[in-house]
């Protein structure tokens, strides 16, 4: 599959961007922006993993770094980000850099940390941002069974999203991701105080109007794994009409402790 028709976004991403960036998606776009003004990490240097033609973060955002840095595999999500951040960033002294290699996509079906590692060891001073990207690398890998989801089994995206935060080491990073998606709207009221972590499960019985009907079937983005102790925000993010995504945000400063789920530093 070419780069630009990856799974994880590709072309038809970039035509609804196009169509809903400023109408369905603009309460998303300003929840995420929000949220980012108050991670604020005190690294210089950012990385933004993922960010297709950046369409969701506010890249006024990146004037506060001196260099950022896109790691994105789509040459046409790059040619729009730069367009686009040639206008937000005007006048600011940060440098915007392009990095299309693939650090994240599983190799013969096994998630593996060295691609992380490698970023890391890149670019050893820069903050990290996944923007809304780990929730779609499932879609890379092998069909979900019962065995390649156990997040004890080396080489599973479990597995793979329990270890990111110790590969990401000691810097700050941050997260927004699918948890769940479909055509039924989670009652998430905005702006939303972070809360303690919980399951798929615990989400759909808290957050979703109970419904036995077949075409409202929630679908499971499987980042459940990522930092459970860690406290986290949400957001619901209107896709296309009547396609909703409960997206989960959660973030660490290099410089303060981590805040647990039961408040415990």
């Amino acid at each position: 599959m070419t780069t630009w028709l990856n799974a994880t976004g590709g072309l038809r991403y970039h035509v609804r961007a196009w169509r809903y960036r400023a109408s369905l998606w603009a309460p998303f776009r300003r929840a995420i922006a929000a949220w980012l003004v108050e991670w604020s990490p005190p690294e210089r240097e950012l990385l933004l993993v993922g960010p297709s033609g950046g369409y969701c973060v506010d890249l006024g955002f990146a004037r506060r770094f001196d260099a950022v840095t896109a790691v994105e595999i789509d040459p046409v999500a790059r040619w729009i980000l730069r367009r686009r951040a040639r206008a937000a960033l005007r006048g600011a002294r940060t440098k915007l850099a392009m990095d299309s290699r693939d650090y994240l996509s599983p190799r013969d079906g096994r998630f593996e940390l060295e691609g992380v590692r490698a970023l890391c060891d890149r670019y050893p001073r820069a903050a990290v941002l996944f923007c809304n990207v780990l929730g779609q690398l499932p879609l890379l890998g092998p069909e979900p069974t019962e065995e390649s989801v156990l997040p004890e089994r080396e080489g599973t995206f479990e597995w793979w999203l329990r270890a990111l935060p110790a590969a990401l080491g000691d810097r700050s990073w941050a997260s927004f991701h699918d948890r769940l998606s479909g055509s039924v709207r989670p009652r998430v009221a905005l702006p939303t105080a972070p809360v303690a972590w919980r399951s798929s499960e615990a989400l759909v019985e808290e957050l979703y109007p109970q419904t036995d009907r077949d075409d409202e079937v929630l679908n499971d983005h499987r980042t459940s794994e990522l930092a459970a102790p860690l406290v986290r925000s949400a957001f619901v993010w209107e896709l296309v009409p009547s396609v909703f995504h409960l997206v989960e945000a959660v973030s660490v400063r290099a410089d303060a402790p981590a805040v647990a789920a039961d408040g415990r530093r």
